[in-house]
């Protein structure tokens, strides 16, 4: 079983070197996750996340944003978190509209903007993010 892993491990590495930003933002979530007998490395996360995020990958600079939004193994940025958010939101990525969508809601890196949000919400529904479906009704029910 340890075989397999460092053999999977050695795979993404080799794919990431070779400018997979995919197997890079695979490999930041295994460190985050500790998968693949990597251990739990949130600096580890944070850099091949970053890698991915440089190589266009939109997952990648989704979760970039996010150790940015809550510090996982680098300073917390909300800056940086709602650059890389958007970035993956205007490359597509429901959850990044998602979360670009809290930033707003929460003055977080950006000016609080409610109607921002909402619009924001509205975008990660329309590309399957199902938790932005809760928030925009919790949002916009009547009192």
């Amino acid at each position: 079983m340890q075989e397999l892993q460092a053999d999977a491990v050695a795979r993404l590495v080799e794919a990431a070197d070779a400018g997979s930003g995919t197997a890079a933002c695979e490999l930041g979530d295994w460190y985050r996750e500790a998968r693949g007998g990597l251990r739990f490395s949130p600096k580890r996360a944070f850099l091949w996340y970053a890698r991915s995020a440089l190589a266009g990958d939109a997952d990648g600079q989704n979760n970039l944003g996010a150790c940015y939004e809550h510090a996982l193994g680098c300073g917390q940025s909300y800056a940086h978190a709602v650059k890389w958010y958007r970035k993956a939101a205007l490359g597509g990525h429901g959850t990044a509209s998602m979360n670009l969508g809290y930033c707003y809601l929460r003055g977080h890196g950006v000016a609080a903007d409610l109607v921002t949000a909402l619009r924001l919400f509205r975008e990660a529904v329309e590309r399957g993010e199902g938790r932005a479906e809760r928030e925009l009704e919790r949002l916009t029910k009547p009192d």
